[in-house]
């Protein structure tokens, strides 16, 4: 066996001898709300020269001086927090691809060892999302002004874009990106029941456009044909209620800070030289080599311009400390000025050079943000100048006490000499800055008529992987990186995750029958309760809804009937539900999210409330009369509402967010539907509470070639049985032997449920049933 790890497309030297065992899942039939991806267990590396010098460059701190000099102590300051890309070879086929991450460094006898784990990028995926906060994306394109036209135009699927009225519809379709201004009552204030301000609408921000940010953001994309339905991009993520935004441009200056960059004492930003080895070219001659890339890191010094309210805490290098909460802007913008000058100057002999330059933003000390700010190439034969204009934004969320670095970073990558001569080239590259401002700004949030609408303004303080996983939940997503492109995820619910059964996978011939083969009911290891429900609210109707029924609105608990099961299994989203309630008086149908307080007559007095994030489905215009209110005080009459809801419609509903039917809606309500949430869990919690439900644990022999092409996707067959393949335990490449397996029976077909069915072993090993049928769907 010839196997090969890469850590950040270096080669590194390994131990043949020692087990490269990787374990690949895709869920945890015990925790449904797993999405575990693929690992190894920890991995030995020797201290070869090699692999210390790749462990130094990686994983040690070297941004700050070293104060300890000793050959055993120089891995005393590794980095555990760094992760780099790695892939493992056997044979030249790919079995692993993902992060590799330092967990130990030993010293013995004065020789190195270093451990390290290996997971899967989707896993990476998810920490990078951490750092980002949903209202932190960028949605400054659909900044509009607070108006009715712009309220009314969103109902025929029109956005303000870059100042510019722009479809966000195809056809009848919508393309779910922008914003929506549909009817929810917060408990504002209003002339009468069926009257809205026009600050009294806050937008909803389309869940698909939210979703293609964040991952843009994290460097992904998706293919998903789930994510291209009308019922995904009909979702809408709406304000969560309470006080709306209502900071003033002077309380907005008064929070901000504006500064200019100033250059080091050598007048550069940046001042770094890079000298040539000399090697031999392609005809074995004498031709100069450089180490790429060259990477320098400068920390941002700055002059104060404003700072009211004294929020610097050093200059040199620039560090702010909020003294508010809130969104702020993050400007960088000016003239860097780029010099490269080659010496010797030999003739026309010239070095190809290329760099790209960064803004790293670090919030309590934690790297937030790198995105480039500007890039250069050419030649230079003697000495080059270039200006690079630049003009960055990004917006951050501050809590109080929070503190901002910034620091500029240039990857210098130089090659292709023309000329072939032992004469050693030195590169010299500078960078000064011209002019450069770096201002923090604290947004201005108003929502009054005339007004600047900013779509950040309206949505929760979410990190950008709690949304995300609330959504895998809520559709029982599977996920996987492309085999082709992992950045690429794939992603649907799991009822259209895998293939077709006809297009099983027979492994019957790769069963190791001398090994033990396990059959165990899945229902032994089930939960006795599946709890699927929302994050608790306390405004008037979900309150009213838990007292009168003794549950929460929307949820929905299956019990498995399992006597011997005491545990129980918790399927909660990160958002919260809004009952639907008739508004008295009217004919509007509508979210109602606010409280009643009562006084001690009972006399109830409606008042704002914020609440817990929530998402609701875009519906038709629906019949019925409200009036807008504009700036002016003037109202205009409207026969057609704008319905948001949990349910798509109101009069022959065909879909509801809601996990369960309600025990009763605060509306007359013409017809319901049972097509909700649970449909996407509905057939993997019967497969595991079925008592025809089946994990098989055996062992395969599996391969390399096997591992390169293994897609998740792909249902198994084994003796005329169809299976999903749940996780691969242990695979060493190495290894000449057979590989554990789990598998879970499918239960698919006709509507009829199974005789009592019992498995033997034949003689010869074989995995089989009785019963002839072995693939039916249960509907207990």
């Amino acid at each position: 066996m010839n196997g090969e790890l890469y850590i950040n497309g270096r080669l590194i030297d390994i131990n043949e001898a020692l087990p490269f065992p990787f374990t690949y899942n895709i869920s945890d039939i015990k925790d449904l709300s797993s999405r575990k991806g693929n690992k190894s267990k920890t991995i030995t590396l020797p201290g070869t020269a090699n692999n210390c010098a790749l462990m130094a460059s990686v994983y040690l701190t070297s941004s700050r001086e070293k104060i300890i000099t000793a050959v055993e102590s120089q891995f005393l300051d590794f980095d555990p927090s760094i992760k780099s890309t790695c892939q493992y070879y056997s044979n030249g086929l790919l079995v692993f691809e993902g992060i590799a991450q330092l967990l130990e460094c030993k010293c013995s006898n004065g020789v190195w060892s270093f451990e390290i784990s290996m997971v899967s990028n989707q896993i990476d995926y998810i920490a990078l999302m951490k750092k980002i906060k949903i209202n932190e994306l960028d949605f400054s394109e659909y900044d509009h002004t607070c108006n009715s036209p712009n309220i009314l135009e969103t109902y025929s699927g029109l956005n303000q874009i870059n100042g510019v009225q722009t479809t966000i519809k195809s056809g009848a379709d919508w393309l779910g990106i922008g914003y929506y201004y549909g009817l929810i009552d917060y408990g504002y204030t209003r002339a009468s029941a069926n009257t809205f301000k026009i600050n009294q609408i806050p937008p909803q921000t389309f869940v698909y456009g939210i979703l293609e940010k964040l991952f843009t953001a994290v460097g992904l994309t998706w293919e998903s044909t789930f994510f291209e339905t009308q019922l995904f991009k009909r979702l809408l993520l709406a304000f969560p209620g309470g006080t709306l935004p209502e900071i003033t441009s002077g309380q907005a200056t008064n929070s901000s800070v504006t500064a200019t960059e100033n250059n080091n004492a050598g007048g550069f930003i940046m001042n770094q030289s890079v000298t040539s080895t000399t090697g031999l070219d392609v005809n074995f001659f004498p031709a100069q080599l450089f180490q790429n890339p060259t990477v320098m890191v400068d920390n941002v010094d700055v002059t104060i311009v404003t700072d009211p309210s004294s929020q610097t805490v050093t200059t040199l290098p620039f560090q702010f400390k909020a003294k508010s909460s809130g969104l702020f802007n993050i400007e960088y913008l000016g003239d860097h000025i780029i010099d490269i000058t080659k010496t010797p100057v030999v003739g026309g002999d010239t070095v190809q050079f290329t760099y790209k330059s960064f803004l790293i933003i670090k919030k309590n000390n934690v790297v937030m943000s790198t995105d480039q700010i500007f890039n250069g190439q050419g030649d230079v034969s003697n000495t080059i100048s270039q200006t690079k204009a630049f003009n960055y934004f990004s917006t951050i969320n501050l809590l109080n006490n929070d503190e901002l670095t910034f620091e500029i970073k240039t990857n210098l990558f130089l090659y292709n000499n023309t000329f072939d001569n032992d004469t050693n080239s030195t590169i010299q590259f500078t960078a000064t800055s011209s002019g450069v401002d770096l201002n923090i700004k604290k947004q201005i949030q108003q929502f009054n008529s005339g007004d600047t609408v900013r779509i950040n303004q309206f949505l929760p303080d979410m990190t950008g992987d709690v949304f995300f996983k609330g959504l895998i939940t809520m559709f029982n997503l599977y996920l996987r990186p492309k085999t082709s492109n992992p950045t690429i995820i794939e992603i649907e619910p799991l009822n259209e995750f895998y293939n077709d059964s006809n297009a099983a996978l027979d492994w019957s011939y790769l069963v190791d029958r001398s090994k033990e083969i396990k059959v165990k009911p899945t229902v032994n290891i089930a939960a006795q309760n599946y709890n699927f429900g929302f994050e608790t609210e306390n405004d008037y109707y979900n309150k009213k809804y838990l007292t009168e029924y003794g549950e929460q609105y929307g949820s929905f608990l299956f019990n498995s009937q399992n006597q011997y099961a005491t545990s129980n299994t918790d399927l909660k989203v990160p958002f919260s539900q809004k009952p639907l309630a008739l508004i008295p008086t009217t004919t509007l149908i509508m979210p109602r999210a606010f409280d009643v307080n009562f006084s001690e007559s009972a006399t109830g007095q409606v008042v704002p409330m914020k609440g817990k994030p929530f998402i609701v489905q875009l519906g038709e215009l629906r019949v019925a009369t409200w009036k807008l209110r504009n700036g002016s005080n003037i109202d205009s009459t409207i026969v057609a509402q704008p319905y948001v809801g949990h349910l798509d419609e109101i009069a022959n509903p065909t879909f509801d967010l809601n996990f369960g039917v309600p025990d009763v809606v605060f509306y007359t309500a013409a017809a319901y539907t049972n097509n909700n949430l649970y449909s996407y869990h509905e057939t993997f919690i019967k497969e595991i509470v079925s008592r025809y439900g089946k994990l098989v644990t055996l062992s395969v022999m599996l391969n390399s070639s096997i591992i390169n092409q293994l897609d998740f996707k792909n249902l198994i067959l084994i003796d005329d049985v169809v299976y999903r393949l749940q996780s691969i335990k242990d695979f060493d490449p190495g290894k000449q032997q057979s590989t554990e397996i789990e598998l879970i029976r499918i239960l698919q077909g006709d509507d009829s449920a199974p005789p009592e069915t019992f498995y033997r072993i034949t003689e010869g090993g074989d995995i089989r049933e009785i019963e002839e049928n072995t693939n039916l769907r249960i509907t207990e």
